[in-house]
């Protein structure tokens, strides 16, 4: 039997995806916002849970002051909020708003402590300063469909508004129009750093926001009473950790983000939810035996987004060295007929691609549950690198560690109140648990065999991906990036030398994978590709300016909540400008920036990286990549190789194709 599918259908009979259900139900109890009570709570919950389950659990803490720094990510500062309400007051009389005890998301994320009567003003968006033109609104409360950090800084900070009523969300359609859930809230937050001024708000259903914004258009009188009893303090977020202990000095990791506010069932109890049942199963599944002994150690990391990540690695250099793959478990829970979601396995960019794509790819094929009585087939898509999670940091090449993520979407429930446990499905459970239990244990358990199986996945699906591309709108541009991504990841094969004793015979398996993988790849292209594309591939010509090369002094990604990057907050004013109009302005976004960044390596110029990036379908012009990196330069996190001490360059973990 194919190993994969002798390691799923071990499992299958083993993962319960109810039991992962109450474990959802239990973490959305918590209000999980990162360096808070709640969060705290939640975690020492998990725990327990992993400790019931048989593994072995230990829990370290970092510190959360909004100083310190770790890989570039400055930890969140400790909050807490004992209680905050807030009431619309008229002619009509008192309107209650907000409360936090009832509802924790009518309350700004992070808001300082308030209190009084505001009168309110309405700036539909607020994110220009050509918003406030004619328009009074210091000692007011704002009423706005903006971004709250961006609303704060030109109307508290720069005009003096006493503080916010935020009522915008992120519309995904056609799952989410807007039409759909008016009177739901959305997770809004402020991010806050160094001595940055904090302010507050409150957060109102997109029906309810637009009502009074219809009522001061109307010339109504409508005043904010507010009372919020918050506190900032250091404090120390816990990383949890559970592992399954191998032989070897090499691991697998399984993690899911455990924060986010009450109930945040899908976003991410269920991702929490899956990777405990993925590891208990894995350990009910080693106390049976008759299966492959387990040589890696397969460790669960359970952390808040990003910044727990971050901190992980910054914590130790060595961890990312000892990592064979890790899979990120992200939104996995979904009741997809509800939620209106597709599971997509999110892939590496072509250029900084790993073998854990394709293998996570069968996996999930072979863990699929039968369309038995009727019930629907999960459904699933390949999808690529967008980035907005932990794996974006696994992967950055500066790190290196192949890392494909989970994720249902879009999902219409996403970042909102209604995002709770009855909108799971066990059996989206199941799977996402299932998979990534096989995928596990598979690595931990593989030697030369799998090696030589990994290699023949790499040469079928760079054969399936070049003929694909054949009928793409850009033939050459597909073909290049399938071949690209077809030599990247089977150079990532070499990690299975990880730790691994002298003479085993795995390098030597790898060496021979490799070469004869990369001989039937580039035989592929040669016979069957190659005369099917014009006569001149297609190559960018090389444009002015684009010579330069910049170098990275960061070791991961630009921090994705820009205010927590190490640097950011004490800019001037017009640089962070500058900085977040990149994010609004670039094509593809915070995607095609982590991108850029992804692909300067210090040898690279900005022609090179450009055409890079188009191969991946992010077209950017080498003046804007200028203009980026000469901000990044600014930030302190890159220069420019004529100006970089060697002593400081960020080198690559192995040379990448292209």
């Amino acid at each position: 039997m194919n190993p994969l599918r002798q390691w799923v259908e071990a499992l299958r009979p083993i993962v319960d995806g109810e039991r992962a259900l109450a474990s959802v139900r239990a973490i959305a109890r918590h209000h999980r916002i990162q360096a808070s009570p709640g969060y705290d709570e939640a975690a020492a919950w998990l725990a327990e849970a992993a400790r019931e389950a048989g593994l072995e659990v230990s829990v370290e803490t970092v510190p959360a002051d909004g100083r310190t720094s770790l890989l570039g990510c400055v930890m969140p500062e400790g909050w807490a909020c004992d209680h905050a309400r807030a009431a619309v007051v008229s002619a009509r009389g008192r309107e209650p708003l907000a409360d936090f005890a009832s509802e924790p998301l009518s309350l700004i994320q992070r808001s300082a402590p308030a209190s009084g009567r505001f009168a309110l003003v309405a700036v539909p968006d607020g994110t220009r300063a050509a918003d406030y033109e004619d328009m009074d609104v210091r000692g007011r409360v704002v009423l706005t469909a903006g971004p709250v950090q961006r609303v704060h800084r030109l109307a508290v900070v720069e005009r003096g508004a006493a503080g916010l009523l935020a009522y915008g969300r992120r519309l995904l359609p056609p799952v989410r129009t807007r039409d759909h859930d008016r009177d739901s809230l959305a997770y809004t937050s402020y991010w806050w750093a160094g001595d940055q001024q904090r302010g507050w708000g409150f957060v109102a259903s997109p029906a309810r926001g637009e009502a009074l914004a219809a009522r001061l258009a109307a010339g109504e009188a409508l005043e904010l009473e507010v009372e919020i009893a918050s506190r900032r303090q250091p404090a120390r977020i816990p990383l949890v950790t559970a592992v399954l202990p191998g032989t070897l000095a090499a691991e697998v990791l399984v993690t899911g983000h455990l924060c986010h506010p009450r109930p945040g069932a899908n976003d991410n109890a269920s991702g929490v939810a899956a990777t405990l049942e993925a590891l208990r199963a894995l350990a009910c599944c080693a106390a049976v035996g008759g299966l492959p002994p387990r040589r890696r150690t397969i460790r669960a990391l359970w952390m808040p987004e990003l910044t727990g990540t971050y901190a992980w690695l910054g914590g130790d250099g060595g961890r990312a060295a000892r990592t064979l793959a890790a899979i990120n478990l992200d939104m996995v829970g979904e009741d997809q007929e509800a939620c209106g979601s597709v599971q997509l396995l999110e892939r590496a960019p072509h250029f900084a691609a790993g073998f854990a794509d394709e293998l996570l790819r069968e996996v999930r094929q072979f863990a699929l549950p039968a369309a038995d009585r009727g019930a629907p087939v999960t459904r699933t898509a390949d999808a690529p690198y967008s980035g907005g999670s932990d794996h974006a940091v696994w992967l950055d090449p500066a790190v290196g560690v192949p890392c494909p993520m989970l994720i249902q979407w879009p999902d219409r429930y996403y970042h909102s109140s209604c995002d709770s446990p009855d909108r799971c499905d066990p059996r989206s459970l199941a799977h996402a648990s299932l998979s990534a239990a096989a995928y596990a244990a598979f690595l931990a358990a593989a030697g030369a065999p799998e090696v030589g199986l990994l290699a023949g996945m790499l040469e079928r699906a760079a054969r399936r991906e070049m003929l694909s591309a054949l009928a793409s709108a850009h033939p050459a541009r597909g073909v290049r990036a399938a071949r690209h991504r077809a030599l990247n990841a089977l150079a990532t094969l070499g990690r299975f030398a990880i730790g691994e004793l002298e003479g085993s015979g795995i390098e030597s398996a790898v060496a021979s994978a490799v070469a004869g993988t990369a001989e039937a790849v580039e035989g592929v292209f040669e016979s069957e590709i190659a005369s099917e594309l014009p006569a001149a591939a297609f190559a960018a010509a090389p444009v002015a300016g684009g010579a330069r090369v910049p170098v990275r002094r960061q070791a991961a990604p630009v921090v994705l909540m820009r205010a927590l990057q190490s640097g950011w907050v004490d800019l001037p004013e017009k640089l962070r400008e500058r900085g977040e109009a990149f994010d609004r302005e670039v094509p593809g976004g915070t995607t095609t920036l982590d991108l850029a960044w992804y692909a300067c390596d210090g040898r690279r110029d900005l022609n090179a990286i450009a055409e890079l990036l188009a191969d991946e379908g992010a077209e950017v012009a080498v003046a804007v990549l200028a203009d980026y990196f000469e901000f990044t330069t600014r930030l302190g996190v890159s220069a420019w190789r004529p100006e970089m001490r060697e002593e400081g360059a960020v080198r690559p973990v192995a040379p990448s194709a292209g």
